[in-house]
């Protein structure tokens, strides 16, 4: 049986769910995890649901356990390749607005990373989750590494003018 702190730290988790796993996708090279790691961090917040404070910031607590479950998660995988470092991960943690985070604007990049041409989302995932170089990209594509930047240049403004298009299309 829950007390009610309990029951009210499990409420905020499900109304926060899209969030927090926006949070944990934002952080994982590997988004087949996410699922296995949002459960993990369900767990553990609903373990310490009484070492949360009423009142405070839910989601910059739920944050901080996700962060760790990522590290964790990361940790245990076995391709060390397809992950992020540490400090990129704390790079990422620290440069990620909680208002960047909302349902709205993962949904658009979702679907903008969808309508991106092949090789620019291959170049994207390489960049991004591989934490390749250009010039190691270069290689691989048979390209040079300037092609490589103008590539990741054109996609993010693409994925930027896109992103915006979708959450404005969203207020109408």
């Amino acid at each position: 049986m829950t007390n009610d702190r309990e029951q009210q730290v499990l409420e905020l988790f499900v109304r926060h769910q899209t969030r927090i796993k926006g949070f944990i996708s934002s952080l994982m090279g590997d988004f087949a995890a996410v699922p296995d790691v949002l459960q993990e961090t369900f767990l553990v917040v609903q373990r310490k649901a009484g070492e949360f404070e009423p009142g405070s910031n839910f989601v910059g607590w739920a944050f901080q356990i996700a962060r760790f479950q990522v590290m964790k998660a990361q940790t245990q995988h076995k391709r060390a390749t397809e992950r992020f470092s540490d400090p990129v991960l704390e790079a990422l943690v620290a440069s990620a607005p909680e208002q960047w985070l909302d349902e709205s604007k993962i949904s658009a990049l979702d679907i903008c990373l969808e309508k991106l041409a092949p090789q620019a989302r291959r170049i994207v995932d390489l960049f991004y989750q591989n934490e390749y170089k250009p010039k190691a990209i270069a290689q691989m594509m048979n390209w040079t590494p300037l092609a490589v930047s103008v590539a990741l240049s054109r996609s993010r403004k693409f994925l930027r003018e896109c992103i915006e298009r979708q959450l404005a299309r969203e207020t109408v």
